[in-house]
């Protein structure tokens, strides 16, 4: 080492922060490490389904639609959130039931995945179709097609599932 005190300042200064920047390498070192292990968790994450229970609580509502009966059942996972909904249009043909059908089962599986309910609503509701007009429902006195009215009871019958419940979430398949 130099006997110039000012040399001997200026080095003990470049050490001391060589020190800091080791230190701070090791710190980021750690956090990249972390951050790695957290993209190839989310890289391999699957959608994970929600079964409901075998016996479960379920709500059935009849509707009329400008004269035409149809029911919704829906049954419920445990914490009385919608987990499955069934849709039976009374003298509607073929095509409409399976219509009615398929949009049952899409919105049952879409919910066990843990699809918040309000973003279906929203991408469902106001579709034009027959038939459409008014309701025997009070509060939800016209739609503009059975899918309108599906979601918009289903929105004001379940209002707080709009956020996805992950604690519900079952593994097993």
């Amino acid at each position: 080492m130099s006997k110039n005190p000012r040399t001997r300042e200026t080095q003990r200064r470049t050490a001391e922060k060589l020190r800091e920047a080791e230190a701070r390498i090791a710190e980021l070192t750690v956090e990249v490490e972390f951050l790695q292990g957290s993209v190839e968790r989310y890289k391999n994450r699957r959608p994970q389904r929600s079964r409901l229970p075998e016996t479960r609580q379920a709500i059935t509502h009849k509707f009329s639609i400008s004269g035409h009966e149809g029911y919704i059942t829906v049954g419920l996972f445990e914490d009385g959130s919608p987990g499955e909904v069934f849709i039976r249009m009374a003298k509607m043909g073929s095509t409409v039931r399976g219509l009615v059908d398929t949009i049952a089962v899409l919105t049952s599986l879409a919910l066990q995945y843990d699809v918040p309910l309000e973003n279906l609503a929203r991408k469902f509701r106001h579709t034009r179709f027959e038939p459409s007009g008014y309701t025997t429902n009070p509060d939800i006195k016209r739609v503009t097609s059975i899918v309108d009215y599906i979601f918009a009871w289903l929105s004001e019958t379940f209002p707080r599932c709009s956020e996805s419940d992950a604690s519900r979430t079952d593994t097993t398949q």
